[in-house]
């Protein structure tokens, strides 16, 4: 899945002791979120939306600790 800000892939990032977390555009936070219930990953939105040097807002979905993080990924890229 490409980041509509960015025009890169999302990638999973590693979150150390809270476990892996996306960072998406906040136009496509339904698009990712119906990705990841389809497929059964637990995850919870952060409640803010940060927008830098006027950059569209970008939302923090956390993944959990027990999350493959490579399986998100694999999920992401075949939406591509």
């Amino acid at each position: 899945m490409i980041d509509t800000a960015t025009q890169k892939p999302i990638r999973v990032a590693s979150g150390g002791a809270s476990g892996p977390y996306l960072r998406v555009p906040k136009e496509q936070l339904d698009q990712v979120r119906k990705l990841l219930q389809a497929n059964d990953i637990p995850h919870w939105v952060d409640h803010y939306a940060i927008s830098v040097d006027g950059r569209p807002p970008v939302v923090v979905i956390n993944l959990g600790k027990k999350t493959d993080p490579h399986r998100v990924q694999a999920l992401l890229d075949d939406a591509a």
